[in-house]
């Protein structure tokens, strides 16, 4: 099996790291899960388990530069971890979770110990909703499909977030700089950050 690293960074979104932890850390083991706090203001998750959790001094600027910096930042964290022993990294926001679709019968760890790729890999963007007259506010505490079932496909999260080799992340795992997208037909990124109306 390959050594598989996850990584985000976070500001304010205990909620979603909670679940992050959960997801992730089942698939590959918490200690396996590196999570970056955007302010050393930030308190750590209470369910950070055995992850790896590095407060960073806030990165500052407007929007798109502070994206940029961040992403920056996070390329050089994942290029230390595949120097240093990891074979395969996954970036993603803390709102994002990587699947294997279930007909392929394997974990998503084992799908990513056998599958080639070279730099990176993209999955096939899913941006999940809300049906505002059959789905009431989201219970964190209940898994998240067990109560949404909407959803549309979507380029923008079909984002490169598995990647195998040192390289350069653009703003939101959108891209990586110098290569180009391979959509793997088996893996779907859920995105979670606008399923809930009220949130």
């Amino acid at each position: 099996m390959r050594k598989i690293a996850v990584i985000t960074m976070a500001r304010n979104d205990e909620n979603f790291l909670n679940k992050w932890v959960s997801y992730y850390g089942r698939e590959f083991g918490e200690e396996n899960l590196y999570i970056y706090l955007d302010g050393e203001d930030q308190s750590i998750p209470a369910k950070a388990g055995k992850t790896n959790v590095t407060k960073v001094p806030k990165i500052g600027g407007k929007v798109v530069k502070a994206e940029k910096a961040r992403l920056l930042y996070l390329s050089q964290r994942a290029a230390e971890l595949l120097i240093n022993g990891y074979d395969v990294v996954i970036g993603c926001d803390a709102d994002e979770f990587l699947i294997i679709d279930p007909k392929v019968g394997v974990s998503l760890k084992e799908y990513l110990s056998n599958v080639e790729f070279d730099t990176c890999l993209s999955a096939l963007g899913i941006d999940m909703g809300q049906h505002l007259q059959q789905e009431s506010v989201i219970d964190w505490d209940k898994p998240f499909l067990e109560q949404r079932s909407y959803a549309l496909v979507c380029s923008r999260y079909t984002k490169p977030v598995i990647v195998n080799k040192p390289c350069q992340w653009g703003a939101g795992f959108h891209r990586v700089k110098g290569h180009n997208f391979h959509i793997d037909k088996n893996l779907y990124l859920l995105h979670f950050g606008s399923f809930d109306m009220k949130m």
